[in-house]
């Protein structure tokens, strides 16, 4: 399960560098996906994070339908995400309901853009209101992850292995 969660971990880095690329590309749609998508990556580690830290011991066992998604698999949605995370003290009422009008927004646009009023100029507008909400999720994570203080700096290895990872990801 190490494996998953290494892909986990890593996939976030690589999802922001894609949603700048898509940012300076003006790829408002793909943008747009990105950013639920790691937005829902940062909770489920959050979940292991939070988890395991109130474990005994730390010994939390993380269920692989909660990390990863092969296909066929089934896995929890976003929207399941984002409940849980409600129900488990991760997120307030507040960033719940902005997480589920993110959610709406992408699925309009993936799924209903030719069928609806809203126009591609629109979305860019819709984007920049999703970063501060990124930027929310982002830091409960660090938190978790690293404590008040904030990671501690990277080796080189370190971050070569990292920028590995993510070429890996996005399969240059």
């Amino acid at each position: 399960m190490s494996d998953a969660f290494n892909d986990l971990i890593h996939s976030v880095p690589t999802s922001r560098a894609l949603l700048q690329k898509a940012h300076e590309d003006g790829a408002l749609i793909e943008g747009l996906c990105l950013y639920v998508s790691t937005i829902d990556a940062l909770l489920r580690l959050a979940f292991v994070y939070t988890r395991t830290q109130n474990a005994p011991n730390h010994t939390y066992e993380v269920p692989k339908l909660l990390i990863r998604q092969d296909e066929g698999e089934k896995t929890y949605t976003e929207k399941k995400i984002y409940d849980l995370a409600l129900e488990e003290g991760i997120i307030s009422k507040d960033l719940h309901q902005q997480l589920y009008g993110v959610y709406e927004f992408r699925n309009k646009i993936v799924h209903r853009f030719n069928i609806s009023g809203i126009t591609y100029a629109e979305i860019g507008k819709v984007c920049t209101e999703f970063e501060p909400i990124y930027q929310e999720v982002l830091e409960i994570v660090n938190i978790l992850e690293n404590g008040p203080h904030g990671p501690r700096e990277m080796t080189k290895e370190e971050k070569s292995k990292a920028t590995k990872k993510m070429v890996d990801k996005i399969g240059e």
